[in-house]
């Protein structure tokens, strides 16, 4: 990615392949997804050091060029792309299996027959001791949650996450936390980031045209489900 950074072009197969991915989903969220914003996410970075939030203008002038700027952020999509190509990897050589699955920082590739239960974390409480909002079985596909508890800018006291919407400039704040479970680990990862930012009408019609489900939480705390794959209760004791 640096040398394509450099020269604006590449002949990597892989990294076509990954570019081609995060032109299409740039395309199907309208813009809600951006691969172009590494120059938002530096001046959030300069802010921080600074003490003091972007200037509107500052931001209006970075979204102006987003258009003009080779594509530089590919976070959202190829960690999941990674992470998939990773467990097809590690089963080439595999004649038989009952169950393999990957978590690469939180994208979790799985296959086989027997189901792997996940557990989808209470944003407000970012703890490995407190018991998960909901659980979903989640077999021979992917899931990927997005959100800002574990990362986020502190600015004169106050945090904000680090997940901006392109189209603003702007850390998002309506959303805390998107899990979505797709057949691929490349669309679960980019349609969690897409869930903090798309509006949630828009956003579940996507999850549909995608063969996805998601769970949402608000920042009021209340939460949505498109699927009853997601069950409320707790991991079963072990």
């Amino acid at each position: 990615l640096h040398a394509f950074r450099a020269s604006g072009t590449t002949e990597v197969p892989e990294l076509l392949e990954v570019l081609a991915l995060a032109e299409q989903w740039r395309t199907q969220s309208a813009g809600a997804f951006q691969p172009q914003f590494q120059s938002i996410i530096a001046l959030w970075d300069r802010a921080e050091a600074m003490g003091s939030r972007p200037a509107p203008d500052e931001l209006a002038a970075i979204i102006a060029e987003l258009t003009t700027t080779p594509i530089d952020n590919l976070n959202a999509v190829a960690k999941g792309w990674i992470a998939e190509r990773a467990l097809e990897h590690a089963l080439g050589s595999v004649d038989s299996f009952e169950q393999a699955w990957l978590n690469l920082g939180g994208d979790i590739v799985h296959r086989g027959t027997e189901p792997l239960i996940v557990g989808i974390e209470d944003p407000a409480r970012p703890y490995d001791n407190v018991a998960p909002l909901a659980t979903i079985d989640v077999r021979n596909e992917a899931l990927a949650t997005s959100g800002g508890a574990r990362r986020h800018w502190t600015i004169d006291g106050v945090r904000y996450a680090k997940v901006l919407d392109p189209r603003t400039g702007t850390p998002v704040d309506r959303i805390t936390s998107a899990t979505v479970v797709a057949p691929s680990a490349a669309a679960a990862d980019v349609l969690a980031t897409i869930g903090l930012v798309m509006d949630e009408p828009d956003f579940f019609r996507l999850l549909d045209t995608a063969d996805a489900c998601a769970l949402v939480v608000r920042a009021d705390g209340t939460i949505a489900a498109t699927s009853d794959r997601f069950i409320p209760r707790p991991l079963p004791a072990t």
